[in-house]
């Protein structure tokens, strides 16, 4: 919570003002409540309490971080505390509004990736779409897919063509941060550099959130978001991509299947 925030707080919240005023005015304490920036909120020298009265320091604390200070005699701690109460609540308050939202987006994401990925049975077309949604990730980022080949040695790049370019084209299962998300489960990794499994292909880029796709127990390739630039991933991010490939991964299955049986009949006629 920042200066223009703990001064809501303190002089507007419609709960927390008047509670703060009725405090104040069962006391004669001269009391300062000051930002972490030292920006003034409240400054109240007008009691008759001695000017001598012992004056102690309390800070405002909010999910363990301190931000503000309320000065004054002995109420000030009562005070404070009172404070860093309600501001706790208007966090946690926000929060819940904030997973909220992105619940409410979850939905609609869902929806309409189910209505454009089932309108296709072609795996590059299914590719395009769940490509384009992993890139409209709330943190950001470039969305990919790779899936195994035939031969199943190696993951490639879909859609064909526009991923002949791409860092992580031609990726071996097993290897690298992919590989291990491919065998294991959907993970976040904020820090590439950092990670031990990193190939190099993927010391390219900073960060990266994906998940497997998985089709009655079999993992046919991964989908994620990757980033060049340092991006903090945020569990948010996981849950909108874990859902996008538990749409994708059957949908790509059923187009494969498809084109198997395209490829035959023109090779029979």
């Amino acid at each position: 919570m920042d200066a223009p925030e703990l001064r809501r707080l303190i002089v507007r919240h419609r709960h927390v003002a008047p509670m703060l005023s009725v405090l104040l005015a069962g006391t004669d304490a001269r009391l300062t409540i000051t930002a972490m920036d030292g920006e003034v909120i409240l400054d109240r020298q007008a009691g008759a309490a001695p000017a001598d009265a012992p004056v102690e320091r309390h800070a405002i604390v909010i999910e363990g971080e301190t931000v503000g200070w309320v000065e004054g005699p002995r109420p000030a701690g009562a005070i404070a505390s009172v404070l860093s109460y309600a501001g706790a609540r208007e966090t946690d308050k926000r929060a819940l509004a904030r997973e909220a939202l992105d619940r409410y987006r979850e939905l609609n994401l869902i929806y309409d990736l189910a209505d454009q990925i089932g309108a296709s049975l072609e795996i590059d077309a299914v590719a395009r779409v769940a490509v384009a949604e992993a890139s409209r990730l709330p943190s950001g980022g470039t969305g990919f897919v790779l899936l195994r080949e035939r031969d199943r040695e190696r993951l490639e790049a879909r859609p064909a063509g526009e991923g002949a370019l791409h860092p992580l084209a031609d990726h071996r299962p097993g290897t690298g941060i992919i590989g291990a998300i491919l065998a294991g489960d959907p993970e976040i990794v904020n820090d590439i550099a950092a990670d031990p499994r990193a190939t190099e292909a993927e010391r390219q880029f900073a960060s990266l959130v994906a998940a497997p796709l998985r089709v009655r127990g079999e993992r046919i390739g991964v989908i994620g978001t990757i980033s060049p630039e340092p991006i903090e991933y945020h569990a948010s991010d996981l849950r909108l991509l874990s859902a996008i490939a538990s749409l994708a991964a059957p949908t790509f299955d059923q187009a494969a299947v498809h084109e198997a049986v395209v490829r035959s009949s023109r090779s029979g006629g």
